[in-house]
């Protein structure tokens, strides 16, 4: 692992990736990990073993913990949602009409299904020009505020129509604790932590563990780098946001990732896990993910010229993607530039951890393209 451990660095610090955690599992064991701080920016290097804000990285465990519940409690995926959540019922449909926002009722329950697989019609504030538009106008409320005043903002399409990401999964765990009667930290803990030994991943990271939070940074446009880390508040705050208010650390998330190798190898029967890893959304396409806030995120084009769909919580590559993951893989990422694959063809998972804004930095995206082939290059037979 030499050559890969040196070859991977110079590709850090050519690029100039200030920190990073990257590590390389396979169903059995844990096949590498690195941490890389880079020496031109000492002033933003973090200590080893960092707990990260997983962002969006959390919506995959979130489906785990929602078809998890389902089987518990003997819920269909079709199942309303509003059952659960009367709420949801509630939110009306916004459309545009001469560059005037409109709003008509929704006739299409929402279902357990339409979250999971982001066809409910929800969006998110930075990837959708409605949302934007109203929260500009300050008509809806902001993720940033850290609470779940952001989950009552509208629907931007009738659900069942098209796949769209949003804050679908947030609304799933309103829908975990509803059920459950207890918190979605609890839920974590008994599906998920316990069973794996995750000692550092949480919903609610406890004052110690806070002490370990790596810094958030801002580049802006000069290249020059900011603490913004006061600024970040969900996920330490009483509301859990399934659809991204994890915090872990890149030995727990290692684990998580193999753990899903093996399920996707081992789950036969009636288990409802497996559909994580199948195609959810038909012949509906995964378009673009264009920005509306640059410095939250650039625009996102995810695996151009590679047909994709989407499973509950992950992208699905529907082709073999050259010198990296095989057809079938299954991927996603985190606001804060946190990437990773799951290739259970050949038995390899894959996790690039910063904690910089803006996302999709094309540096960052060409790092992780880079971990990811020489991942491969090294630890994969031809």
């Amino acid at each position: 692992m030499e050559s890969f451990e040196k070859e991977i660095r110079e590709v850090f610090l050519n690029l100039k990736i200030p920190f990073v955690d990257y590590g390389i599992t396979r169903s059995d064991a844990v096949s590498f990990k690195g941490v890389f701080n880079h020496p031109e920016f000492t002033n933003l290097s973090r200590n080893k073993n960092s707990l990260f804000r997983m962002a969006s990285m959390t919506k995959p465990i979130t489906a785990y913990l929602t078809l998890t519940m389902l089987e518990d409690y003997s819920i269909h995926l079709n199942e309303r949602v509003g059952i659960y959540v009367p709420e949801i019922d509630d939110l009306k449909i916004a459309y545009k009409e001469r560059d005037v926002i409109k709003y008509k009722k929704n006739d299409v329950p929402i279902t357990f299904h339409h979250l999971l697989s982001c066809t409910s019609g929800h969006a998110y504030e930075h990837h959708d020009p409605i949302i934007s538009e109203l929260l500009s106008k300050k008509e809806i409320a902001p993720m940033k505020n850290g609470d779940d005043a952001f989950l009552k903002a509208p629907l931007v399409f009738e659900p069942g129509s098209r796949w769209g990401y949003g804050i679908s999964y947030g609304w799933l765990g309103k829908a975990i604790e509803a059920i459950t009667g207890d918190c979605l930290d609890e839920t974590l803990k008994k599906y998920l932590c316990r069973p794996l030994n995750l000692a550092q991943t949480s919903f609610n990271p406890s004052h110690s563990l806070r002490k370990i939070l790596a810094p958030v940074y801002f580049k802006d446009s000069d290249g020059v780098y900011s603490d913004i880390s006061r600024k970040m508040t969900l996920g330490l705050n009483p509301f859990h946001y399934g659809g991204g208010g994890i915090t872990s650390t890149l030995n727990d998330y290692l684990k998580i990732l193999q753990f899903f190798l093996k399920r996707v190898k081992s789950d036969t029967g009636n288990s409802l896990v497996p559909q994580m890893f199948r195609n959810q959304i038909g012949n509906f396409g995964i378009p673009a993910l264009k920005s509306y806030n640059k410095d939250l995120a650039s625009d996102y084009y995810i695996y151009q010229n590679v047909e994709k769909s989407w499973g509950y919580g992950l992208l699905i590559n529907n082709e073999p993607m050259a010198g990296k993951r095989a057809a079938g893989s299954v991927s996603w990422a985190g606001v804060l530039n946190t990437y990773f694959w799951v290739d259970s063809k050949s038995d390899m998972a894959g996790v690039l951890l910063t904690q910089i804004l803006p996302c999709y930095t094309p540096t960052i995206l060409k790092a992780f393209g880079s971990f990811e082939e020489l991942s491969y290059k090294y630890l994969v037979k031809s």
